[in-house]
């Protein structure tokens, strides 16, 4: 019985220390196509996986999930797809690296809208690792700048006036 216990102890230990193998054997890194977006646009992420090794790596996978990315910590893609379980890989060269091309479009934008301001992506390669975190900016459309611009000139052109009145009186 005390035989057993260890064995099945050793066994979870062997197999935590393949698991942490398998999460550094490729380095993650994430990418936008763009530094800023205007309010409403796709963002394209890239997730990538490099093979600092002089071995071919192979990744592989228990579903058509492969990779995802995590949006301002909250919105995981992972969380809205639909995925078929079967088992898929990726074989990656020495020194070399693949990447997947995600979109938060418009479907993943009525889940989870970007509005103006700095967002944080980080990609994941499922099972094998994140990236550092990513940040962009989301900019108002340039109609509604113009639209912002032309009421400041009417602010200012209001004020102008009334110090105008102002000095005559």
């Amino acid at each position: 019985m005390k035989t057993r216990i260890l064995g099945i102890i050793a066994a979870a230990l062997v197999l935590g220390f393949v698991g942490m193998a398998k999460a550094t054997i490729v380095d993650v890194s994430v990418a936008t196509d763009k530094a800023s977006y205007s309010l409403g646009e796709e963002v394209v992420v890239s997730v990538t996986a490099y093979n600092p090794n002089p071995e071919p790596v192979t990744l592989g996978f228990p579903t058509s999930l492969q990779v995802s990315y995590l949006m301002d910590g909250v919105f995981n893609l992972s969380d809205h797809m639909v995925f078929t379980p079967i088992p898929t890989g990726r074989i990656i060269q020495p020194y070399d690296s693949y990447s997947w091309n995600l979109s938060h479009d418009s479907h993943a934008m009525t889940i989870y809208p970007l509005d103006v301001g700095t967002h944080t992506v980080v990609g994941e390669v499922v099972g094998y690792g994140q990236s550092a975190p990513l940040q962009f900016e989301v900019i108002p459309e340039p109609s509604s700048i113009s639209l912002l611009a032309i009421g400041i000139v009417g602010v200012r052109a209001k004020h102008r006036n009334k110090l105008r009145q102002h000095k005559q009186e």
